[in-house]
C-alpha cells in the first residue's frame, strides 16, 4: 500500500471516529431519554393515635426527603412514588401494604402534633411531576393513606421506596429501610410522638467503623493532662491522672 493510500485510510478512520463522537454527543445532548437518578435522606416513621368519639385508630406516617435528577436530554414524568411495607416474619406469602405519596411538606415543621403540622407544614398535595433535562428537584414527601385499627407488633418491618415513571412501565426499587415494631417500640412511638429515623439500606455496605476494634487502645497516652494549662474550662482534665 502506498503512503498516499495510508494517509487516505488514516483520514477516513479519523473522520469516522469524529463522526461517532459527534453522534454520541448529539444523542446525549438532544435525544437521550428521561433517566432519573434518586437520592434519599433519612426515613422518619411516626405513629399517630387518633380518636373520634368512641372510635380509635392509628395513622402510620413516613417522611422522606427525596432528590430527583434527570440526567437525560428529554423531560420525563414521575408518575408516582410509594412505599411498600412488608413484615418478613408473617407466614403470609406475597403480603404487603402500599403507602402512597400524599403531601409535599416543610420537613422542619413535622412534629408529634399531627393536626398542627398538617396546617403548618404541608406545602401542597402530591401530584405527578415533570423533571426537565439536567434538572434536579428536591422534595420532602409524606407517605400515608392507610390506617391501622389495632397495634402492629412485629420484630421487623421492611419499607421499600419505589418510583414509577413514564420511562418504565414497572415500579423501580430505590431504597429500603428496616424498622423494629416490638411492644416497647410501639409504646415509645405512640406515647412520645417522636419519629424513628433510619438511613437507606438498599445499597448499604456493612463495614466496621473502627478497625481493629481495639485501635484506640494504641492511640491513647499516659501523659497527665492535669499539668497542661488550658485557658478555657475543659472537661476531663483528669484524663490519665492516677489517684
Amino acid at each position: 500500500m502506498t503512503p498516499t493510500n495510508w494517509f487516505s485510510l488514516i483520514a477516513i478512520l479519523v473522520s469516522s471516529i469524529a463522526l461517532t463522537v459527534s453522534v454520541i454527543t448529539l444523542w446525549k445532548t438532544h435525544f437521550a431519554k428521561f433517566t432519573p437518578i434518586l437520592t434519599v435522606g433519612y426515613c422518619s416513621f411516626r405513629i399517630y393515635p387518633i380518636k373520634n368519639g368512641d372510635e380509635k385508630w392509628f395513622i402510620p406516617s413516613f417522611n422522606i426527603p427525596i432528590s430527583i435528577t434527570n440526567k437525560g436530554a428529554q423531560p420525563g414524568k414521575v408518575e408516582n412514588i410509594r412505599i411498600k411495607v412488608t413484615f418478613p416474619e408473617l407466614p403470609i406469602p406475597n403480603h404487603y401494604e402500599i403507602f402512597n405519596a400524599k403531601w409535599i411538606v416543610d420537613g422542619n415543621k413535622i412534629t408529634k402534633e399531627r393536626f398542627e403540622w398538617v396546617d403548618n407544614a404541608v406545602i401542597e398535595n402530591w401530584m405527578p411531576m415533570i423533571v426537565l433535562a439536567r434538572e434536579t428537584k428536591t422534595k420532602n414527601i409524606v407517605f400515608e393513606n392507610i390506617r391501622w385499627e389495632e397495634p402492629v407488633i412485629q420484630n421487623k418491618m421492611v419499607c421499600t421506596l419505589e418510583i414509577k415513571t413514564d420511562a418504565n412501565s414497572n415500579y423501580e426499587q430505590i431504597a429500603k429501610w428496616n424498622y423494629s415494631l416490638t411492644t416497647k417500640d410501639w409504646v415509645f412511638l405512640v406515647d412520645n410522638g417522636k419519629g424513628f429515623m433510619v438511613s437507606e439500606e438498599l445499597n448499604a455496605v456493612i463495614e466496621d467503623k473502627v478497625f481493629p476494634k481495639d485501635l484506640h487502645k494504641y492511640t491513647g497516652t499516659k501523659e497527665d493532662f492535669s499539668k497542661i494549662k488550658i485557658k478555657s474550662s475543659p472537661s476531663y482534665l483528669d484524663y490519665g491522672k492516677k489517684e
